[in-house]
């Protein structure tokens, strides 16, 4: 929400799904990795910027708590 991703909600669950089994797989991915992981998501309304962003962001989140863990 932060990064004004969701604009129609077509793609949304897809693009959350494929973000969470991104991040299983690689918890600080580049935007390559992104755009590669993510590319099988077609996004209707275009907001792949935002979308790699939301991603960068979770991945930093995620990386914060497992470091506030330890």
């Amino acid at each position: 929400m932060e990064e004004d991703v969701p604009q129609c909600g077509y793609c949304q669950s897809g693009q959350i799904m494929s973000a969470v089994a991104l991040l299983s797989k690689k918890p600080n991915p580049t935007d390559t990795d992104i755009d590669d992981f993510m590319s099988g998501n077609i996004c209707r309304c275009g907001t792949y910027q935002r979308i790699r962003k939301a991603i960068h962001r979770a991945a930093s989140m995620q990386a914060g708590k497992a470091n506030s863990a330890a």
